[in-house]
């Protein structure tokens, strides 16, 4: 039904538990539910329900792969103004975790099609492509159960809750924010003769003690950066069957500079009255300077002509005009002429 109709007839009635509902009377007819997905006329959160049933399907097996992506570029390219319907591919793509799919979600971000409050920017993408959370391994839930669904409505809550009570929740919810943001960092110290943390196996005097620290610690210690890189994509050495991971698709040295652009970029929440913004923007400036110095040597390296071109083999979460950018900004606003000129002169995006 078209969006105005449906307002009309049952309002914000629309829920979460319509992708359910659509799936488990779904009677296999593919084509219409395609035609369905692509009409405009029909309401456009209706129709993101029905691209999660086509997601399930895929899901369940009863959808190839091929079929499946193709159907979500024609959805993609297709476009030409936003539209609910767009989120929810973007989110499709990421929770089937078809990282081929990245320059689409690239596409819709740079066409305005995508509401940067759904999921946030291109780097929080990236983030979510990589990501296994159990409540989101299916898009529709069979069986359903109805009784379950309606009592998560506004409707039929629970009124009777004192107002004491709530204050104690949010004062609960807002301490557990603050140790979140703010968590106790325990130091241990490591005495002379004690083996080195690095895993050398040599007593820690005759090994990292007296070794000058590595320019990227003198930004942050490496706990500091380990909290800030918290939902970074995972790197280590164990793995799980089946699932996708960063460095399947991107080299060790592009990896690690990308990590150091995002500790410089990404967002780091926290209480506005305890923030110290000229901080926040040295520190940035530090972690982005320091990933240009490491990106222009491996241009030079590997003789790439420019940083469009390095984008083209190793940009991870952010586009080398992105985080240059403000590289130059903080430069300029800090009136650090010097390294600005430095910057600037080698710059050719």
């Amino acid at each position: 039904m078209p969006s105005k109709d449906l307002d009309f007839l049952i309002g914000d009635s629309i829920t979460s538990g319509l992708s359910d509902t659509l799936y488990n009377t779904f009677d296999g007819q593919l084509e219409l539910l395609k035609e369905s997905i692509r009409n405009r006329d029909i309401d456009e959160y209706v129709r993101s329900a029905m691209l999660n049933v086509m997601g399930q399907r895929y899901l369940d097996g009863n959808l190839a792969e091929n079929v499946w992506k193709d159907f979500l570029k024609q959805i993609v390219y297709g476009g030409k103004s936003y539209d609910y319907l767009y989120n929810a591919v973007g989110d499709a793509i990421c929770r089937c975790h078809f990282v081929d799919m990245l320059p689409e979600i690239r596409y819709m971000l740079d066409h305005d099609l995508i509401d940067e409050m759904c999921v946030g920017k291109y780097d929080s993408y990236v983030d979510y492509m990589f990501e296994y959370r159990e409540w989101e391994e299916n898009f529709c839930t069979s069986p359903m159960n109805a009784a379950d669904i309606l009592r998560g409505w506004a409707m039929f809550e629970n009124e009777s809750e004192d107002e004491p009570s709530r204050e104690r929740d949010f004062e609960k919810a807002f301490r557990a924010f603050e140790r979140e943001i703010n968590p106790p960092v325990q130091k241990v110290k490591t005495g002379r003769n004690d083996p080195c943390h690095c895993g050398s196996g040599k007593k820690y005097k005759f090994c990292c003690m007296n070794k000058p620290k590595e320019e990227i610690d003198l930004i942050e210690s490496p706990e500091e950066r380990q909290k800030w890189l918290k939902y970074y994509p995972y790197t280590g050495k164990e793995r799980i069957e089946g699932r996708v991971y960063l460095d399947d698709y991107f080299d060790g040295a592009g990896i690690e500079i990308d990590q150091i652009i995002y500790l410089g970029l990404m967002h780091r929440p926290g209480l506005i009255w305890n923030r110290n913004i000229k901080a926040e923007e040295e520190r940035t400036i530090k972690y982005l300077y320091l990933a240009f110095q490491k990106c222009v040597a491996r241009m030079k390296d590997e003789q790439i002509e420019s940083f469009s071109d390095y984008d083209e083999k190793y940009s991870i979460h952010y586009r080398s005009g992105e985080w240059i950018g403000k590289l130059l900004e903080l430069l300029k606003k800090s009136n650090d002429t010097q390294t600005y000129k430095e910057v600037k002169k080698r710059v050719r995006i």
